[in-house]
């Protein structure tokens, strides 16, 4: 633990919004069947297939939100969807299980969504339009039975405890139409369109924006200065803490004003005892840092603790900082998890060269002649670390992680 610890912050984690992922054939992914927590690494070596573990996830988040054609021609089309190693297939399953708070009580729900998509039955492979085979969806209270629920099997919709029945068009969703009169269905289409998938470019990092007053950063970094001004005190003096661990002297973030209606991101520097501390814009800040200072807002913006971000998935958070930042970096992304669940991917030895690190907190992910495996940390893996005879970094480092395979029903 680093000297950013704050033993006034809640103790207790958030409950993680989805609870377990299970991906059939969609792009690398043949199989894959995993339990998430508040705090999620997917570990592994380049090209594994992490990133389309969490594309993935933020398709079904693009689909929900924008439309299914939509998401599937901004990936390519279907045949660059669906795994075609070692052999091609006509369609991929994405289901979740998730827990969402209602919006006016205290009650949690829960549930599971599903959704079976790909080429129409009666088509030839090549492009047309993608075809809904299947969606399914079931919520209720935690420790009831669900008290809601709905299936569409080639566009005929069943709704049994509303006594509905219906058509929809084979590419068109139905949580988005029915949510729209149903408040229960309307909390996790807002969840799943609220997911965020930070992919940070350099240029919007560094831009002077106009203010907006969301408190939600763009995905690719943009609106820095914005997000630094809506933090809150605590969480400002957290950005501070973290940002001042990650980089030497670095004594305060905020934003930069000097553009009139256009705001960017500043950092004070105080170089010596008796030296004035000195500012720096955005554009004078080098990559390690500004990336740094990115990734800090993503994790702690106002969007993502008051329940309007109830995930925020961020790729190789580790990207242009020196391995002695592993340490605060790897404690900012676990007291993120504190406020909306925390979904990572790393291929950094440095990351988890330490003793506490919660092996239950890391999928391992792996390819193997084209086609990726995703799972649990291995059980031989588990009592290497527990017997002390190497890390979780060790073991990466020497490519000995693999992932647990799944256990056979007796």
């Amino acid at each position: 633990m680093t000297d950013t610890a704050n033993p006034a912050l809640p103790t207790r984690p958030a409950v993680p919004f989805i609870t377990r992922v299970r991906i059939e054939n969609y792009k690398s992914i043949a199989h894959c069947d995993v339990q998430l927590g508040p705090f999620t690494v997917l570990l592994g070596l380049n090209a594994a297939g992490k990133s389309n573990f969490l594309d993935a996830l933020r398709f079904v988040r693009d689909a929900v939100s924008r439309g299914l054609p939509e998401a599937v021609g901004e990936r390519g089309g279907l045949m660059d969807v669906l795994r075609r190693v070692p052999e091609a297939t006509e369609a991929c399953t994405i289901a979740l299980e998730f827990r969402v708070p209602e919006r006016s009580t205290d009650t949690v729900l829960t549930g599971r969504y599903e959704i079976t998509f790909g080429y129409a039955p009666s088509s030839e492979q090549g492009y047309v339009e993608a075809w809904i085979r299947r969606e399914y969806c079931e919520i209720g209270p935690v420790g009831s039975p669900p008290e809601t629920r709905f299936q569409v099997e080639n566009g005929d919709v069943e709704e049994p405890g509303a006594g509905r029945t219906g058509r929809v068009r084979p590419g068109e969703l139905y949580l988005p139409l029915v949510s729209t009169g149903s408040e229960t269905y309307g909390h996790l289409r807002d969840a799943l369109s609220g997911m965020f998938f930070y992919e940070p470019e350099l240029c919007a990092l560094r831009d002077a924006r106009p203010v907006v007053r969301s408190g939600v950063l763009a995905e690719d970094g943009g609106h820095l200065g914005s997000v630094l001004v809506l933090l809150d005190p605590v969480m400002r003096e957290r950005v501070d803490a973290y940002a001042g661990a990650i980089v030497p002297q670095l004594t305060h973030v905020g934003p930069s004003t000097e553009d009139g209606d256009y705001i960017a991101a500043k950092m004070t520097l105080s170089v010596g005892p008796d030296a004035r501390p000195m500012e720096f814009r955005a554009e004078s800040m080098s990559e390690g840092t500004i990336r740094a200072i990115g990734l800090l807002a993503a994790l702690f913006q106002p969007g993502a603790r008051d329940g309007r971000l109830p995930l925020v998935a961020v790729e190789e958070p580790e990207l242009a900082l020196h391995p002695g930042a592993a340490g605060a970096l790897f404690d900012a992304l676990t007291e993120a998890s504190l406020h909306t669940q925390i979904l990572a991917t790393s291929q950094s030895s440095e990351l988890f060269d330490r003793k506490e690190a919660d092996l239950d907190a890391i999928l391992v992910v792996v390819v193997q002649d084209g086609v990726t495996a995703v799972g649990p940390v291995d059980d031989v893996s588990r009592r290497i670390v527990r017997d002390g005879l190497a890390t979780v970094g060790d073991l990466l480092r020497s490519d000995q992680m693999v992932p647990q395979p799944p256990r056979t029903e007796s």
